[in-house]
């Protein structure tokens, strides 16, 4: 690990132990594993970048008011405008940091990324912090933000709306069904895993409603 990099950690840390379990260090460990894996098959992503985004995409859910957000108030936002000084204090260059926090800021990006002009990092950066959202981790870890934020993990009454962002936060399985089904994956791999873990969650869902109605 490099020096800089080091250092960061140990700026961030404290930070992120207040985010534990759902997005805290060992999230940001998962991404950067993810970032790894499908930089494989793109020789020229910066690693650095990814590394750096990896620790600090999601420190601004400091910054959320009950640790809610909307279209108005993204955790995105805030992670990119905290991680300036960060970085700086890190020792990281001035360019490197601009381009770290176009990753952080764009990593929540909805609808086709391809239609948007982001780096190759962005792309692998946005897959990597998706896949975690998928599979039986990621349905564990929505449930567990979800009650961290005083949310149900169901709540019938309220009506879906696949428009709002992540689903409207109305529930975990709101946001589940609206929001981390309909992610979209872009790197070679992402795509491939993604099928798999989405295939598994929407068994789960399955059965979920099953036992939610009393015929399992």
């Amino acid at each position: 690990m490099k020096p800089w990099q080091k250092k960061l950690i140990k700026i961030v840390n404290p930070l992120l132990r207040k985010l534990e379990p759902d997005h805290g260090a060992a999230h940001s460990r998962v991404v950067f594993w993810w970032c790894l894996i499908f930089a494989e098959d793109y020789q020229r992503a910066d690693k650095d970048l990814l590394f750096a985004a990896a620790w600090l995409h999601d420190i601004g859910h400091l910054e959320l008011k009950g640790g809610i957000e909307s279209s108005q108030r993204e955790h995105s936002d805030f992670s990119a405008n905290l991680a300036g000084p960060i970085l700086k204090k890190a020792g990281v260059s001035e360019k490197k940091a601009k381009l770290i926090k176009q990753i952080i800021k764009t990593h929540e990006e909805r609808g086709d990324l391809l239609k948007v002009k982001l780096s190759l990092e962005a792309l692998i950066f946005h897959d990597a912090d998706k896949m975690d959202s998928l599979g039986a981790l990621g349905i564990a870890r929505q449930f567990v933000y979800s009650g961290r934020v005083n949310k149900k993990f169901w709540d019938p009454n309220i009506s879906r709306n696949a428009s709002l962002p992540w689903g409207g936060n109305f529930s975990a399985m709101h946001t589940i069904l609206d929001s981390q089904m309909n992610h979209k994956f872009y790197t070679k791999k992402g795509k491939r895993i993604s099928g798999d873990r989405k295939r598994y969650m929407r068994s789960y869902i399955k059965r979920f409603f099953q036992e939610w109605d009393f015929k399992k």
